[in-house]
This record gives C-alpha cells, sequence and structure tokens, in this order.
C-alpha cells in the first residue's frame, strides 16, 4: 500500500469510525487540516470510503407488498424519482442490490442494453469473493467502461471472470445467426446460462431512446411497425405484448440471444428500469412472468398500480 493510500485509510477510519474532528485528526497524525480534507477526499475517490443506503428505508412498504402480491415478485425496490438523472439512481440501486448478493464463486448472467452495462460499471464488490458474469447476448461493446464509470472495479477486479459472447447482437440473415449459435466458442457460454446465481436484465421500450435505435440496429420506422403489430417493449431485444407473449417476427431469427422464454426457469432475475415512458414494458415483461425482481423508480412503482 502507498503511503498516500496508507494515510487516507488512516484518516478515513479515525474521522468516521472513531467520530474525530478533521482538526482532531490533524493533530493526530501530524498533518495541516487542509492535508486531512484532502486525504478524504482521496478517500472517497478511490473507493476506501464507500456510503451505502439501505434501500428498505426509502421504499414505501406498502406500494412494495402490493405490487409484489399483484405481479407475483419476489421482490422489489423503488428507488426515489429524479427529474435528471434517473437512470444514475437506479443503476446504483442495482449496483448495490447485486454487491449485498454476492458470495464465493458467484455466476452473474448479464443482459444487454444502457442500463445494464452502467450498473455493472457501479459495482466495487469485495476481492475476497470470486465472481464470473455471463453475457445472455451479443454486442460485447456494451460492457466497455464509459467516463462515467471507469472507477468501477468491474473491469479491472482479478477475481472477476467474463465470458461474453464474441459475436454482434444482430446478424444480416437468419442462416448467419444459426451457424454462429452453433460455434464451439458461443455454444459453450450459452451452456453456462442455466447455472447462474442472479441474472441482470433492462427492459427496452419502443421509442427513439432504446438502445436498439441508438446502436442503428433497428429505425424509428421500423419501430411504429412493431407497435403496430402489438409490441410494447422488448427482453434481451425480444419484442413481446403487453401480455408479456413474445411476438413472431422476423426479426428474432437474426438475433445471437438467449430465448427470452429461458428467463422464468432462471434463478432471481433482476430487472432493472426506470422512467414513465417504460411503464407498457415493464407491465409486459411483468405479467409475462420473466422477472423476479424489479428496481424501478417511485414514478413508475405507482404508476403500475393505478
Amino acid at each position: 500500500m502507498s503511503h498516500e493510500k496508507d494515510t487516507a485509510v488512516k484518516v478515513a477510519w479515525k474521522y468516521y469510525n472513531e467520530g474525530l474532528t478533521q482538526t482532531e485528526i490533524a493533530k493526530a497524525l501530524n498533518l495541516s487540516r487542509m492535508k486531512v480534507i484532502k486525504y478524504l477526499e482521496f478517500a472517497k475517490k478511490n473507493h476506501i470510503i464507500q456510503f451505502k443506503i439501505d434501500l428498505e428505508q426509502i421504499s414505501d412498504m406498502d406500494l412494495q407488498i402490493k405490487l409484489m402480491e399483484k405481479f407475483n415478485l419476489d421482490d422489489i425496490y423503488i428507488v426515489p424519482s429524479a427529474n435528471d438523472n434517473s437512470i444514475d439512481s437506479i443503476t446504483i440501486a442495482a449496483a448495490q442490490y447485486i454487491e449485498d448478493r454476492i458470495t464465493s464463486d458467484t455466476m452473474i448472467n448479464i443482459g444487454y442494453g444502457e442500463t445494464v452495462s452502467r450498473t455493472l460499471g457501479r459495482l466495487n464488490i469485495s476481492t475476497k469473493y470470486k465472481v464470473t458474469f455471463v453475457s445472455l447476448s451479443g454486442g460485447v461493446k456494451f460492457y466497455m467502461p464509459t467516463a462515467i464509470d471507469q472507477a468501477s472495479d468491474y473491469y479491472t477486479n482479478p477475481n472477476y471472470k467474463h465470458y461474453i459472447l464474441p459475436s454482434p447482437l444482430m446478424v444480416s440473415s437468419d442462416s448467419l445467426a444459426e451457424s454462429l449459435v452453433n460455434e464451439q466458442s458461443i455454444t459453450d457460454i450459452l451452456e453456462m446460462i442455466p447455472y447462474s446465481n442472479l441474472t441482470v436484465i433492462g427492459v427496452g421500450a419502443l421509442n427513439e431512446k432504446a438502445t436498439l435505435v441508438k446502436e442503428g440496429l433497428i429505425s424509428i420506422r421500423e419501430m411504429e411497425i412493431l407497435k403496430s403489430h402489438g409490441a410494447v417493449g422488448d427482453l434481451l431485444s425480444q419484442f413481446y405484448d403487453i401480455q408479456g407473449e413474445v411476438l413472431d417476427l422476423s426479426l428474432h431469427n437474426r438475433l445471437v440471444s438467449t430465448e427470452v422464454q429461458l428467463l422464468k426457469s432462471l434463478n432471481n432475475v433482476v430487472a432493472v428500469a426506470c422512467g414513465i415512458e417504460k411503464k407498457e414494458a415493464i407491465i409486459g415483461a411483468l405479467k409475462g412472468g420473466y422477472i423476479d425482481i424489479l428496481i424501478t423508480d417511485e414514478n413508475v412503482a405507482r404508476s403500475l398500480i393505478e
């Protein structure tokens, strides 16, 4: 451990565990008060200090119970709605949910899209645990760090193993998709999926903000056609109606992805989704029985029982 980090640990310990003031710490460690402040900032930035909020305390328990009963959920976490940064709040909560459930040799399936990628970017799991991440679909670039989450240890922790499908999410033809799925390098990863302890997915809505649209895989015009067929959302890039029934669409045959029906047989499927524009997509996913645990914001949660 470097001198700077060692001192930061001592400063943080005295401030948060021993309850000393900054002036008292400065005197005890022969530092200036400004140095103490800088070491505290260093400790926060480098995750020496990690704050966690008890999610149970910020959730409306009555609302939780109603939603769990209505949609047959195992669990639900509701975070306060935010005007501009709901995705930040929801992914922080989702990362904390995951961290709190990690044990030795945990295997986590990971879905596709911005919300899942941001959640992974928030993770900071103790190095005493070995964690295996397995992708449910192609589209590996969504697990590259962004400016927001570069501090995460998801990309650097030596105790993490990553099994990411080495393929695009969507290819040009049915035959090519079938050939890729049957490649040994992909088959080996897909066969790991049923043995997971936890599965983390996003819920896609049909609008211009959808990851599939942003990445140019589906156009706005095609989205409108999907809506005319009754689509309200997608899981693992497979579209379904308000009752959760997967639509019979030719584009599904061009995906390199786990079939959405498999979610029903997996352990602890966690859906991370926020924003009132995703209301119908979330309802369809819940009615389809694909989700065990929902992490969402208060506005969405309240809309689900209207």
